[in-house]
């Protein structure tokens, strides 16, 4: 048995830029936890994610009822894709687990895939149900290459194809993104400047069939991604003051910075700092930190 889990984030290769966010990897064969450290929690994102159960299983919670008895959630299939997620996302693990999602700008996975995005908000669907034929056997031979070889060796050969698929998709002029932020901004240049019509229903139609998510709602992430990158700052001075951490983060006061980060992450501003740094199952909020201290490997 080992003594500690495994969760690590890959950042893409230059050629993804733009379309993949990041890859991440999950691993808990081996180490004993008990049933409240098996949960997972994520912050509500823009992103789309392909997902790969390995080893073990994986429930979906969409009721507060299920956390009482997680093993009632939805059985998340070997391979799967989840839409953008507006709330927090949670799941449940009964034993052991290996898994690993690659999660991508959702303009780019609908220009890789040809949906419509706005059908898959908050969802979470079998992979082979609403991925074309190449995109699919290539997650296919991912997972068959894994349980074979492990992740390390096996991701470079996904990565080559998907950016393959992304070249002939990736629409022109689309730079290096750093941050949802970033990236909302990019998005909303490109749908101003498409000759489809510019009136603002137009353009937020477009957003919407490409990203499934309204503007509105884009953005409202955009502006909580940097009050996490504000938290992180003064967590690493160790000075968190809420209120002037509200101020700097653009929010009209502090009331309506836990209201935002409720809505988010399912937890205040203080709760999220204290269960992020000593509960197990908030694993993939402390993959954050990465993202914060680490932004040229994006």
């Amino acid at each position: 048995m080992t003594s500690t889990t495994t969760s690590r984030i890959v950042w893409p290769r230059p050629g993804m830029a733009g379309c993949v966010f990041c890859t991440i990897i999950r691993d808990t064969r081996g180490v004993t936890l008990d049933a409240a450290q098996r949960f997972n929690f994520f912050p509500a994102a823009p992103l789309c994610s392909i997902a790969w159960v390995l080893a073990g299983d994986c429930h979906l919670i969409d009721h507060p009822d299920q956390m009482e008895d997680p093993a009632m959630g939805k059985k998340v299939p070997a391979l799967s894709v989840f839409g953008p997620q507006l709330g927090p996302l949670v799941s449940w693990n009964p034993g052991e687990t290996y898994g690993v999602s690659i999660s991508f700008y959702p303009d780019a996975f609908s220009a890789m895939t040809g949906l419509d995005l706005s059908r898959f908000t908050g969802r979470m669907v079998e992979a082979e149900a609403v991925l074309p034929e190449r995109m699919l056997m290539s997650c296919r031979s991912f997972a068959d290459a894994v349980r074979r070889d492990d992740v390390e060796n096996s991701l470079p050969a996904l990565e080559a194809e998907l950016q393959d698929i992304w070249a002939g998709a990736r629409p022109a002029g689309i730079g290096a993104i750093r941050s949802i932020e970033d990236w909302s901004r990019y998005l909303l240049h490109r749908a101003a400047m498409t000759d489809l019509g510019r009136s603002t229903r137009q353009i937020a139609r477009r957003i919407k069939s490409w990203t499934g998510v309204s503007r509105r709602d884009i953005q409202g992430l955009g502006h909580t991604e940097q009050l996490y990158a504000k938290l992180h700052e003064a967590l690493e001075k160790d000075d968190v003051d809420w209120a002037q951490l509200a101020a700097t983060t653009g929010f009209a006061d502090q009331a309506h910075m836990i209201r935002q980060m409720r809505r988010h992450t399912g937890l205040t501003p203080e709760q999220l700092r204290r269960r992020a740094r000593e509960h197990e199952a908030f694993w993939a909020y402390r993959l954050l930190e990465q993202y914060f201290t680490m932004p040229d490997a994006r």
